[in-house]
């Protein structure tokens, strides 16, 4: 335990002295949105955003993105009086949060120590990590909820207790409220519990219908919410521009590697600003409006370039797994990414032999199939992929003890923690 702690408290300081020494004027820089949705809440009650968001325009916007960060800003911020210093303490203790979960999952599968500080110590020391999550965005707190989830998945899958996929449900729907698309995950999630559960008619019943009691449960509020504010039970508004963002003839204008997906929208606004009036019929409309509007126009570019719609789908998702950061940095920060992305995935690809059959490999290998359909049919940059790090970082702790400790004994795929039935 004192190893860990170490591993813990290293970790926790150097993201906090990062972040305060790269981000002098904290709450101006990162996802400043964010921070803007936080302000309007405390000064009205309610949440929602001024001005436009991607390609939408309106005097304000209620949910284009989910609540869970701005309120953890809004909490945070009034309780320490909005320091920076205290806030990226709160965003680095949960990192920390979130390689503790690593630790408890590998040792959860492995049923070793040694591996489980091996996965906790790439997982506190990956530099993407050190850096990012403490910035102004959601990441940090979406990380952790999406791997607890995954801890919990586990447990659930080992205890045979519907209580337990109920909770896994809670934690999935609050992953989604810090980021909506991982509703999308959290189905395939719920696929993968009726497979591994096949052999029983019951579990596979019961386990998924419990999960997704789980997750109703959390985001109903949230969507109540929504048809009352926009006249429609919405995760969140802006699916539709996020989809144009992904088919126009300016996407990769920028996107992935030569800058954000912003500065391609920005391409699009304008020549839809230019060459129709596009802007004048959505004037006034809300947001679930334009957000139809903009899903129509993408649906009918989707028609009209089927073949490139297929090739720049692949080329998207390729995006997750090539360990290019996306957008490009400066030369010394794409590399240190691209050697610490390989150097973890190559460690966890020695571990997949060990896990065959494995219920966590098989969660892993969903969460990749599923990140592989989001980013195909939308877009992704490196920070929409990042949630599977710490997974990696658990395959790459147990690839390394095992391939430098021949002695390691991971957990049969038969022990009932790594089977369905």
């Amino acid at each position: 335990m004192t190893t860990l702690f170490s591993i813990l408290l290293s970790s926790f300081l150097i993201k906090i002295l990062i972040c305060l020494f790269s981000a002098p004027d904290y709450w101006n820089s990162g996802y400043t949105f964010y921070y803007q949705i936080a302000q309007n809440f405390l000064q009205t009650g309610t949440l929602f955003l001024s001005g436009a968001d991607s390609l939408y325009s309106a005097d304000s916007l209620f949910a284009t993105r989910p609540p869970l960060y701005p309120l953890f800003i809004a909490f945070v911020g009034t309780v320490t009086r909005f320091s920076p210093a205290w806030f990226v303490g709160s965003e680095a203790l949960v990192s920390t949060l979130t390689v503790f979960c690593v630790y408890q999952i590998t040792r959860l599968v492995t049923g070793s120590v040694k591996p489980a500080l091996w996965a906790a110590l790439f997982a506190a020391f990956y530099p993407y990590a050190l850096v990012h999550e403490t910035q102004l965005q959601e990441g940090v707190l979406y990380n952790f909820l999406s791997t607890f989830s995954v801890l919990l998945l586990l447990l659930a899958q080992d205890r045979r207790r519907c209580v337990l996929f109920f909770l896994t449900g809670i934690a999935l729907g609050l992953a989604s409220l810090a980021r909506a698309t991982h509703l999308i995950h959290s189905v395939f999630l719920t696929g993968l519990i009726y497979c591994l559960n096949w052999k029983s008619f019951k579990n596979r019943l019961l386990f998924p219908a419990s999960l997704i009691l789980g997750l109703c449960v959390c985001l109903a509020p949230w969507l109540i919410r929504n048809q009352h504010v926009t006249g429609s039970f919405v995760l969140t508004s802006i699916t539709g521009g996020v989809l144009a963002e992904a088919h126009n003839p300016f996407t990769f204008s920028g996107f992935p590697y030569r800058g954000s997906i912003d500065s391609s929208s920005h391409q699009y606004r304008k020549w839809l600003e230019e060459n129709t009036d596009l802007y004048k019929h959505i004037e006034g409309k809300g947001e679930i409006e334009q957000s139809k509007v903009f899903s129509a126009l993408a649906w009918d570019y989707i028609k009209r370039n089927k073949a490139e719609t297929f090739w720049r789908g692949w080329r998207k998702a390729a995006v997750n797994f090539l360990g290019v950061l996306s957008p490009l940095q400066h030369t010394v920060k794409n590399w240190i990414y691209f050697l610490s992305y390989w150097f973890l995935t190559v460690w966890a690809i020695a571990s997949v032999r060990k896990l065959w059959g494995s219920v966590f490999l098989q969660i892993f290998l969903a969460l990749c199939l599923s990140q592989i359909v989001l980013s195909f049919i939308f877009w992704a940059h490196t920070s929409h992929r990042s949630y599977l790090d710490p997974l990696l970082a658990v395959l790459a702790g147990i690839g390394f003890w095992q391939n430098t400790r021949s002695q390691l004994r991971v957990t049969s795929p038969n022990h009932p923690q790594n089977r369905g039935g």
